[in-house]
């Protein structure tokens, strides 16, 4: 399965990571390493994640209020 990652979802991912890094250098480097394992999981084995909407799936990030779609 490939992952497609809009410009909106890079955007959004950019705010996060400079947030958080302004809150404790290096937070923002371990939301991109969360993000980055979400995304291979994801490629390995979508059908692990629910359906949220039609055929829309959504996988929460571990330690953070994130989810992708």
């Amino acid at each position: 399965m490939t992952v497609r990652v809009t410009p909106e979802a890079v955007a959004d991912l950019t705010e996060a990571y400079e947030w958080y890094q302004q809150r404790r250098h290096g937070l923002g480097d371990e939301l991109l390493r969360s993000v980055d394992a979400a995304l291979a999981a994801i490629e390995r084995l979508p059908e692990a994640y629910p359906v949220v909407h039609r055929d829309i799936r959504r996988a929460l990030l571990r330690r953070f209020p994130y989810a992708l779609f």
